[in-house]
């Protein structure tokens, strides 16, 4: 980080900000990119910088993706917050000068930048590449921090922007699940954003946002995947196999974190020929480290910070054999990481717990 130009990283925070509103009011209309399957913070944070964008730099913005909204909470945040996005495929690239890159980075595998276009601005918190955000005009780059949400929202309170209820509500809710409600990767700028934003959040929405409806198919995955975990001395592995989605396997890896003596959890699961892997550690381990561990040799790419990490494994053919061997090469790599390499598998059923 510290090899980055000052002109596009500040060390001053009103600086940054600075910089990047003088960027943006150079432009004429900003597109705003994301990860393929967007999550709550990175959604929170495209709204954030959209409405930086229009109240600090008066410029307008579109919100575009490539993949879909899958996990039910997230599904109800696009929903009760009426966020409006595009599918990129859609979107004529040629009405926007700028396009900025929110939660993720150029060359990130489960980020997809079309064909000549160039990126304007970075916003994220996961450890970087200098070398492919080398040509980006500005990049704010924090692993520090614990959500990108709040490093948007470090923007919006330095250029004393007060949020609507409708983005205040998307940032809150970034923040509050990059964190796990404050308790992991937490920095004092989270805490910071946090406390700004809470006098506008609409408290109603936030709630039915957190607690939708789930169908009976959820139910169904989730008991699939539960009797597929093996455990080792403090490690949870589970491999789903085929699944409706990268967003389970997040979801199945941040529950198994929460099983007594379990200090780390490595799930994976199929989606297409992509193979997904969230990672999750107690709080004051190296999700990231584990990650690359565990993915050495594949064709993938990861990225992570603190106790979470994910990433993805792209597949020549998606038939149950060439699964099964992804599964015994990543579940190697995990166990010589983890130091317990040539130990037995508890399944979970196994106990009288």
């Amino acid at each position: 980080m510290n090899s980055l130009p000052l002109a596009k990283l500040a060390h001053s925070g009103t600086a940054r900000t600075e910089l990047l509103r003088d960027l943006l009011r150079t432009r004429r209309k900003l597109l705003v990119l994301t990860h393929n399957n967007p999550d709550p913070d990175s959604l929170g944070g495209a709204v954030g910088l959209q409405e930086f964008a229009r109240l600090a730099a008066g410029i307008e913005s579109k919100l575009a993706i490539t993949g879909r909204i899958l996990r039910a909470e997230n599904q109800a945040m696009v929903r009760e917050l009426r966020i409006a996005m595009d599918r990129l495929d859609t979107v004529r690239l040629s009405e926007f000068d700028c396009v900025a890159l929110v939660d993720t980075q150029p060359g990130f595998g489960h980020t997809f930048v079309p064909a000549g276009t160039s990126v304007d601005i970075v916003l994220d918190h996961h450890v970087c590449d200098a070398a492919r955000i080398e040509d980006v005009p500005f990049v704010d780059v924090r692993p520090e921090i614990g959500a990108t949400s709040s490093l948007v929202t470090s923007h919006l309170m330095v250029a004393g922007v007060v949020p609507s209820p409708m983005a205040a509500t998307a940032l809150a809710y970034g923040i509050r699940t990059d964190t796990a409600d404050l308790s992991r990767n937490v920095s004092d700028l989270d805490v910071q954003a946090w406390e700004y934003l809470s006098p506008h959040v609409d408290r109603q929405r936030l709630a039915a946002i957190t607690n939708p409806r789930l169908p009976v198919a959820y139910f169904r995955t989730l008991m699939s995947a539960l009797s597929k975990v093996r455990l080792y001395d403090g490690l949870s592995l589970c491999s789903l196999g085929r699944t409706t989605s990268a967003e389970m396997v997040a979801e199945v890896a941040d529950l198994l974190l929460r099983m007594e003596g379990v200090r780390a959890v490595f799930c994976g699961g199929l989606v297409g020929q992509s193979y997904y892997v969230s990672v999750r550690t107690e709080v004051g381990g190296d999700a990231w480290s584990l990650i690359k561990a565990g993915i050495d040799g594949e064709d993938g790419s990861c990225g992570g910070h603190g106790s979470v990490a994910g990433g993805s494994i792209t597949l020549e053919s998606a038939d149950s054999r060439t699964l099964r061997r992804l599964e015994r090469r990543l579940e190697r790599n995990v166990l010589r990481a983890m130091g317990v390499a040539g130990s037995n598998a508890v399944m979970l059923g196994d106990g009288d717990d």
